[in-house]
């Protein structure tokens, strides 16, 4: 990772070199049914390491329903102006948010004119009316996901046309981008549903079942009107900011939505995602796809009559795991200290570990056959361990010690890192 800051652009080395050696060097050597599945995860890796970009979502919604309180809610910063009494969103606008202390993380969403609006916004505009406006907004990019916002108490209210609206937009990204992103629903705003005192999460039972209703009415109205649709969400996204600062915050369910966009989000925007949110939740769950995968293209390299050839491989894609643990879990950090995190473990990566791999490498050709397994078990299972270490030291900040007891114990754990894949 460079410099302290750890910018991904710069050390895509990282991530090139073993998978390309894995491509053109050790997957043709592979026969058919491990070909095939090795080849998935190394594409699932090079789309997560190599193709990686913002993820992109289009937030469509009636004037007031909140799109920029949840987009501050998401950022946890005041990046949007919130129009209090008139329409505030003029030109549909790509938001880019970069973290202060780290200009490699950043998320994109378009914050369209509301639909549905009574007066010309506070901002300039370009178009008319805002159903033009957004078609001239999603020229330029593609969003990976429609998110369609409606205020709680307004979940019965012209909602008709503005989902005709929302499948308008859709159709004309169709179109122009040759893609159909998924929509999402999101009821916002659930803290002013009655009981009007209860407005601090977490909510009372009566509280709970009125959203729920509010939940159910729209999955009910967009399920009739259009296709794709995936889920409703409730959510309460309102911070309030003084010079820059969090003062109030009755967020509800927003970590929860984060995860949720995350499952349908492609993986070239996986580790920004994990970096934009900070939540552990998704950064866990990243580490562990990645891990599972890095698991897999070990288990079937380490199990082939390749001997000492696959050795640099399998610890090319650990290290290249690890760092990428690292990454997402926004730590500054650099080489030094992912070599320290692995000498931490008692694994020498220069030494006593290569030692180790070339044993069992030489293995394979005085015990062929059950060389190749055991050693093909051995390169699994010490990739997930050392996957569930860098999570435990990166992720949970966990010390070196509770660290290398994980990386112990996985190792004779019963989890096996193919499971849940």
């Amino acid at each position: 990772m460079g410099n302290e800051g750890g910018s991904m652009n710069s050390e895509k080395t990282w991530f090139q070199e073993p998978l390309r050696l894995m491509r053109d060097k050790l997957l043709p050597k592979l026969p058919g049914p491990v070909k095939k599945q090795v080849e998935g995860e190394i594409n699932r890796l090079e789309d997560i390491f190599l193709d990686y970009r913002s993820p992109r979502f289009a937030i469509v919604g009636r004037r007031g329903s909140g799109k920029s309180t949840f987009i501050n809610g998401v950022f946890q910063s005041p990046v949007a102006d919130i129009g209090s009494v008139k329409a505030q969103t003029g030109r549909g606008q790509w938001h880019s948010f970069h973290k202060t202390d780290d200009d490699t993380a950043a998320m994109d969403i378009l914050d369209t004119r509301g639909l549905g609006e009574g007066t010309t916004p506070e901002e300039l505009t370009d178009e008319k009316n805002s159903l033009s406006e957004g078609k001239n907004s999603l020229k330029t990019k593609c969003p990976d996901v429609f998110l369609f916002f409606v205020k709680a108490k307004e979940v019965d209210a012209r909602i008709k046309e503005d989902i005709k609206q929302l499948q308008e937009l859709r159709s004309f990204v169709e179109e122009v981008h040759s893609y159909i992103p998924p929509v999402i629903g999101v009821v916002t705003q659930v803290d002013e549903l009655d009981p009007i005192y209860d407005t601090d999460p977490p909510f009372e039972k009566e509280k709970h079942q009125n959203i729920n209703y509010a939940v159910s009415h729209l999955e009910e109205k967009l399920q009739d009107e259009i296709d794709g649709v995936i889920q409703v969400l409730p959510v309460c996204a309102y911070m309030a900011f003084k010079e820059n600062e969090i003062v109030y915050d009755r967020r509800w369910n927003m970590e929860e939505v984060l995860h949720y966009l995350l499952n349908h989000l492609p993986g070239s925007t996986w580790l920004q995602w994990a970096k934009i949110t900070q939540a552990q939740a998704i950064q866990k769950s990243i580490a562990k796809s990645i891990g599972k995968s890095a698991s897999t293209i070990n288990g079937g390299f380490g199990a082939q009559p390749i001997p000492i050839a696959d050795m640099p491989i399998i610890t090319g894609v650990q290290i290249s795991m690890i760092t990428s643990i690292a990454y997402i879990s926004g730590r500054d950090l650099n080489r030094k200290s992912i070599m320290e995190f692995i000498g931490a473990l008692g694994v020498n990566v220069g030494a006593a570990y290569a030692f180790r791999q070339a044993a069992r490498s030489l293995s394979k050709v005085a015990f062929p056959g059950i060389g190749h397994v055991v050693s093909g078990t051995v390169a699994s299972i010490a990739t997930w361990s050392l996957c569930k270490a860098a999570i435990a030291y990166f992720i949970d900040r966990q010390t070196a010690e509770q660290a290398k007891k994980i990386f112990e114990n996985t190792k004779n754990d019963e989890e096996s890192p193919l499971d849940s894949h």
